[in-house]
């Protein structure tokens, strides 16, 4: 009996801990570290101030434990991204054009997304604990050189810079730009723009968009293989 207690108290305290970091990943998004109170947070997430400080502390100290929470939602599904890079390069990307187009259709992720361009825009609440720009910095670069190894894993031989970039921002610009230019042509044209796709759900424009990105690397494999080799990157 002391031990099912135990546990459902355990179970009690996560729910809660989650509930909390949802709502603070929800606000935080949407006004930033500066604009936001604790009170509105727990208005949201429908608990009392005493839990924030007893789960996390201040406000500093809680805001860290949703970075934390957004970046491990975030960082678990890069890592299956990255895991595939080398032996399925092809699975891997499609993967990752899903993680793009989660900023869309994954309402989290969009607030993840958003809590990174608050810190671009506001800068980062200034507290100790927070990160020095040197760590930052270092996990935009690991960021960099798992995407860089996984584009070179599929371009093969094509794989210079200048080809990596051009597919990488092909790519990033699509999986930004469609979801959205599909929704109005959806609800302002009845689908007779100039995608005119017959579904515009997330499975559909991951599927569409990789088989533009396969295009685009069957080409450019096409075009390095009749040229004089260049410096490529690896």
């Amino acid at each position: 009996m002391q031990l099912e207690k135990g546990h459902s108290d355990r179970h009690d305290r996560s729910a809660i801990c989650e509930r909390l970091l949802l709502a603070g990943l929800q606000v935080f998004a949407a006004r930033g570290y500066g604009g936001t109170t604790v009170r509105e947070i727990c208005a949201v997430a429908k608990s009392n101030i005493a839990a924030v400080n007893y789960h996390f502390g201040d406000k500093a100290r809680f805001y860290l434990a949703v970075k934390d929470y957004a970046r491990s939602r975030r960082q678990e599904l890069l890592r299956r991204c990255w895991d595939l890079s080398s032996s399925l390069p092809w699975a891997a990307l499609r993967l990752h054009i899903g993680i793009l187009l989660d900023s869309t259709y994954d309402n989290v992720q969009s607030q993840v997304n958003w809590i990174l361009l608050r810190e671009l825009l506001d800068g980062p609440p200034v507290h100790p604990e927070c990160g020095s720009p040197a760590e930052q910095s270092a996990q935009r670069r690991e960021y960099e050189e798992n995407l860089t190894r996984l584009l070179s894993a599929l371009l093969q031989d094509a794989s210079s810079q200048e080809n990596i970039n051009l597919l990488r921002y092909t790519y990033y610009s699509i999986c930004l730009f469609l979801p959205i230019h599909t929704h109005c042509e959806e609800k302002l044209l009845g689908g007779q723009g100039r995608f005119a796709l017959k579904t515009t759900d997330k499975e559909s424009l991951t599927e569409y968009i990789f088989s533009i990105v396969k295009r685009t690397v069957e080409d450019m494999r096409e075009k390095s293989a009749m040229s004089p080799a260049k410096g490529n990157v690896r």
